[in-house]
């Protein structure tokens, strides 16, 4: 039964997932002309603490009720001036108060992820099982689970987030580091042109410390780790961002083995040997000259991965929206033949697959694909005229050096709508850290 009550004795629910209303302006002045046209769902007024109301019949009467459905439109009608609203009380309890108001806000996509995740945890925390929500809500199990997950992330940055209409996609993306603290320190780009890069960093030093942990173990069987190298006879480096195996020397148990560890990303093995004072310091400025080196190939690899996976992440219907752009850096290419075509890369990033009973892919196999997404196809084509990874901004001696094929490429995607990171940017304008001269 609907029956009018005072705005005075309706009060917001302290456990509404959505935590913003929005703009409520237009509603309050609709509310104004019209009045209110749908009612509110209200229970009696409930402590949060006990999740019960008033023992005394008049306080609770006193106390007036608490808003389950209609919460946007209590906060209108208080504005458009608004003495009372009409109402359905209801006595359900605590725990379908929060699953109730969890459903209305989400078949109407009210909700954040970060306001969605916690509404999750609310039903769990009430005994919901994973499935039940599923079956409650329309979403998945692993959807649930999901966002559930996401509430370990810290707090203030995932709310922060959440605000930059960050995609589901870039929070599953999250999940490919496994560490929480650095998945946190990620989680600041989310959302800005530095996140891909910032994320690919992160598993790229994930991967790396595995491998160190793995290279020290093996190099300990046989060697002896050291802070100093001087008056050592360098033998090997062993760079972190490879996977390969080291084994001991053939003369290891008659000669003495010893390692540095080095801040830039790879590990040095020696062994005794005499030595000048200036071969120990032109060997280490080569080492130096060696790790900046190899920390600039990574940096140009990972730049050359992200590079590619924005192209393979292109519609056929956004390439053809940008058909204009994407022909024409096509015909300079052509025309003035900067880069070879790699035919085996481009089959790759158009998932153009190899028949069980062929060695190869077949013209007629790339035809039946180019039939099907022409401007897709002439894109993937264009940019692996543009693109190599033999491509980089800097010289054999780690000094900065123009790179127009490299400027050109990333002309061509940002005509399309790559964000370069703050990154490749120094790498590309020349003011990276890398770049300095050694002394």
């Amino acid at each position: 039964m609907i029956q009018n009550i005072s705005i005075k004795r309706l009060w917001p629910h302290p456990d509404n997932p959505r935590k913003d209303l929005g703009d409520l302006s237009e509603l309050a002045e609709s509310i104004k002309v019209h009045g209110v046209l749908q009612n509110l769902t209200v229970v009696p007024w409930f402590s949060k603490i006990t999740g019960v109301g008033c023992d005394d019949p008049k306080k609770q009467e006193e106390m007036g009720y608490t808003v389950v459905i209609g919460h946007r439109r209590l906060a209108a009608a208080k504005i458009a001036g608004l003495t009372e609203l009409p109402c359905v009380i209801s006595d359900m309890n605590y725990k379908t108060q929060v699953g109730t108001m969890l459903l209305e806000n989400m078949q109407r996509a009210d909700l954040t992820v970060y306001e969605q995740a916690q509404g999750f945890q609310m039903m769990i925390n009430l005994g919901d099982t994973v499935n039940s929500i599923a079956e409650q809500t329309g979403f998945s199990s692993t959807t649930v689970r999901r966002r559930v997950k996401l509430l370990e992330l810290d707090p203030v940055k995932f709310k922060a987030s959440a605000e930059r209409n960050v995609t589901l996609m870039d929070y599953a993306e999250l999940e490919k580091i496994e560490d929480i603290e650095l998945r946190n320190k990620v989680l600041d780009s989310i959302g800005t042109p530095n996140f891909k890069y910032e994320l690919q960093k992160a598993i790229d030093k994930e991967k790396s410390d595995k491998n160190m942990a793995k290279y020290i173990e093996q190099l300990n069987t046989f060697a002896k780790q050291i802070d100093n190298s001087s008056g050592m006879r360098y033998v090997a480096s062993y760079y972190l961002s490879q996977n390969d195996d080291i084994k001991a020397p053939e003369d290891a148990e008659d000669v003495e083995y010893f390692y540095v560890v080095s801040n830039y990303g790879y590990i040095t093995l020696y062994k005794e040997a005499v030595e000048t004072e200036e071969d120990t310091a032109a060997n280490k400025q080569r080492e130096l000259q060696r790790a900046k080196y190899n920390a600039l190939n990574e940096i140009t690899e990972r730049a050359f991965d992200l590079r590619r996976e924005f192209i393979k992440g292109i519609s056929n219907a956004k390439a053809k929206k940008n058909l204009v752009t994407i022909i024409e850096y096509s015909v300079n290419s052509i025309l003035e033949s900067y880069n070879g075509v790699d035919v085996d890369d481009m089959i790759e990033m158009l998932d153009i697959t190899i028949a069980e009973d062929k060695d190869e892919v077949s013209f007629e196999d790339i035809v039946d694909g180019l039939r099907q997404q022409p401007e897709r196809y002439l894109l993937v084509a264009t940019y692996c005229g543009l693109d190599s990874k033999s491509d980089r901004y800097y010289n054999w001696d780690c000094s900065y050096s123009e790179s127009e094929d490299l400027d050109r490429t990333y002309a061509f995607l940002e005509a399309l709508g790559y964000e370069i990171s703050d990154e490749e940017q120094a790498m590309r304008d020349g003011t990276h850290e890398l770049f300095e001269e050694v002394e």
